[in-house]
């Protein structure tokens, strides 16, 4: 019987326990993240103001009530309406994170995000899939395809803020607040 190095029995104890916790605040968010990814990448060295996100979606209402959100959150903030639109902004500059709808008028935002990974220029950009399905297949099925998160609609007054600051690793928006506690999908 092979025996674990300590440093790594620690390691594996300490993920079940976020692990576990998490769970439930997650099923309350409607949040969840690639716990991978965000474990492999380094913190953001720039501040929240500093850091523009690309919101992608076609809803009038839903586009603004979600720049409102990261606006409050005091990050920058740009906007496409569809496919062809994120990639003319990808063209003129790449922002620092994506979120990205699922259903857009000219494509579907899971193959978006699948050529997204395959282009080296944005295999580690941060994209979060911010969308109405809920399904657990879809879920695992944005996880799995690369994306660092995945919210929900309707979505809390901060979470499009806490999760970005999350999968950025940024500091968090208020003294003495921390974002929920965010863990691994399950595939």
């Amino acid at each position: 019987m092979s025996r674990e190095r300590p440093s790594v029995a620690k390691d594996s104890e300490h993920l079940a326990r976020e692990t576990s916790f998490a769970d439930t605040s997650l099923a309350r968010l409607g949040a969840y993240v690639n716990y991978e990814r965000i474990r492999k990448r380094a913190p953001s060295a720039k501040t929240v103001a500093e850091t523009i996100a690309l919101v992608v979606e076609d809803d009038p209402d839903q586009l603004a009530l979600a720049v409102l959100r990261l606006n409050s959150g005091s990050y920058a903030t740009q906007t496409a309406d569809s496919v062809r639109a994120l990639h003319y902004r990808l063209q003129r500059r790449v922002p620092d994170a994506i979120f990205l709808d699922i259903g857009l008028p000219d494509g579907d935002g899971f193959e978006v995000l699948a050529s997204l990974r395959r282009n080296p220029a944005y295999a580690d950009l941060p994209i979060i899939m911010l969308t109405v399905r809920t399904e657990p297949e879809d879920i695992a099925r944005g996880l799995s395809l690369g994306a660092d998160g995945y919210i929900t609609k309707p979505y809390g007054r901060n979470t499009l803020d806490y999760v970005l600051r999350y999968v950025m690793k940024q500091e968090i928006a208020r003294p003495g607040s921390r974002p929920p506690a965010l863990s691994r999908a399950a595939a």
